[in-house]
């Protein structure tokens, strides 16, 4: 006699497989922070359109609240200073380090041809990463608990959750090295490692100096060279990573030369750390030191040009592949923003330039090039290619994605050149004795160009979100071949 699955008692049932809270699936880890990451693009974009407006309409758009507590009130004050913070906080930690996180989990597997040595604790950072990234975010609108200085207005708390995360993730990815045995490391994981643990070093030492030397000139100098240090040393030195990563694989070519790409880490490696000494400028720091930062900025010139000519080199037989919306015109549009931002940075550090841009908005365009243009086209290009290995999905380069490129690309050129020819006017008009009210129309008029470029960005990253959620609402199931035999990248060929 049949028997009724509905009078089954719920013990007779076959055992359901739970869901672990912490996900320990292949690429669980990288999926949570680029995810992350898209969603943190979208609020930075967003934050940093306020912020243009604010830097026009000051006293419109400013506004305090006062939350009533149980010691008094709270204030939570939105002015150009918190949401300026909020939105340099939200493009460096938000989006840039969950994409360059994201990328050093998902990338590094696959060139070392095995799993990540933990999935958990790599998910486990992801998410510390973004709950302390969101605790933070929100203090820094509140000036009595924020702390002070150029990307660490977290409060210590915060610091402490997010340097844990650092260290989560330095775990797993030296430990996934190590066990590689005699397997030769290809040239991302040599500039993954490096990128790591300048960025833990930094971070602790970002947190505990404002914390015992807080309000004094070396804070605040320390402050700048952590600053400075974090575009170096963790931002660009990811980008490389994933661009040496990217290219070939795209392409499926072999790296054109090996040989060339352990010269340029080499020297990335030793300038990019030197690079922040630039920042030091006090009569109390010896005037060596600054002008071997200075020199280290012009020199990291010859490992950015050196990566340009190996991927270029790296696409032969391969530049049809430009007229197809994708990971290769993201990449070749990173490439393109890198070589900007190496010359423009070099050139700051001439004497001559610096004393007229010194102050202006000259920096800032610098580091919409730096973050907006050769970072953020780089981790595009690892979406692009890497979402639909981690959603499963069958999905080519559409509509969606020409916009994102073409908005992010448009958005972030007018944005720069507006900000670094607004510098040189406002420099020229300063030395030349000009009056507060033409320097003010000056910056007036840049900045409303410069919001115009943001605009375009906010659009373009919103772009990239609805290319994730269709990708993964209406793209075809597919499966990709993730072996532990795969090959790396200079062998071309597996499909990861």
């Amino acid at each position: 006699m049949a028997v009724n699955p509905k009078k089954l008692r719920p013990y007779d049932a076959p055992a359901r497989r739970r869901t672990p809270l912490i996900p320990d699936g292949p690429d669980a880890a990288a999926t949570v922070f680029l995810v992350a990451a898209i969603v943190w693009l979208v609020a930075a974009t967003g934050i940093g359109l306020l912020w243009a407006g604010m830097q026009l309409f000051p006293d419109q758009l400013s506004l305090t609240l006062s939350i009533p507590t149980l010691s008094g009130t709270l204030d939570i004050v939105l002015s150009p200073a918190t949401v300026g913070s909020g939105f340099w906080n939200a493009i460096v930690f938000g989006w840039l380090s969950n994409a360059g996180l994201g990328a050093v989990l998902f990338i590094t597997p696959r060139v070392l041809g095995q799993r990540l040595a933990d999935e958990r604790v790599g998910a486990a950072a992801a998410g510390l990463w973004n709950v302390g990234m969101l605790a933070g975010l929100t203090a820094i609108y509140v000036p009595s608990i924020a702390a002070t200085g150029t990307l660490a207005e977290f409060p210590l708390p915060v610091d402490g959750v997010l340097l844990l995360a650092l260290l989560l993730v330095n775990d797993v990815f030296w430990r996934t090295g190590m066990s590689a045995g005699d397997r030769k490391p290809y040239a991302s994981v040599w500039f993954f490692g490096v990128a790591l643990l300048g960025f833990t070093v930094l971070y602790a030492v970002g947190t505990l100096v404002p914390l015992v030397a807080a309000g004094t000139t070396f804070s605040s100098l320390v402050g700048a060279a952590y600053a400075r240090g974090l575009e170096t040393v963790w931002i660009l030195g990811v980008a490389f990573g994933v661009l040496y990563y990217i290219v070939p694989r795209a392409t499926g070519n072999a790296l054109h030369s090996s040989g060339v790409a352990l010269l340029g880490w080499l020297a990335w490696a030793a300038f990019a750390v030197l690079a922040p000494l630039a920042s030091l400028v006090d009569s109390s720091v010896p005037f060596a030191l600054t002008q071997a930062g200075n020199a280290a900025t012009i020199m990291l010139v010859i490992p950015a040009f050196l990566a340009i000519a190996n991927l270029l080199l790296s696409v032969r037989d391969r530049w049809a592949l430009l007229l197809s919306p994708g990971t290769v015109q993201f990449a070749m549009v990173a490439l393109a923003f890198l070589a900007a931002t190496a010359l423009l940075e070099a050139l700051s550090a001439l004497g001559s330039v610096r004393e007229l841009i010194g102050g202006t908005e000259w920096t800032t365009g610098v580091r919409f090039f730096a973050f907006l243009g050769a970072a953020t086209f780089a981790f595009l290009a690892l979406t692009d290619h890497a979402f639909p290995r981690l959603l499963r999905r069958d999905w080519r380069g559409t509509v969606v994605t020409t916009a994102t490129l073409w908005a992010t690309f448009a958005g972030t050129a007018v944005a720069g050149l507006a900000l670094i020819a607004g510098g040189v006017v406002h420099g020229s008009l300063m030395s030349g004795g000009a009056g507060p009210d033409e320097i003010e129309a000056t910056i007036f008029w840049t900045y409303a160009v410069g919001g115009a470029g943001l605009g375009l960005v906010a659009l373009g990253g919103f772009a990239a979100a609805i290319n994730v959620f269709l990708m993964y609402t209406e793209g075809r199931r597919a499966e990709y071949n993730v072996g532990a035999a795969a090959a790396a990248p200079a062998a071309a060929g597996a499909e990861l």
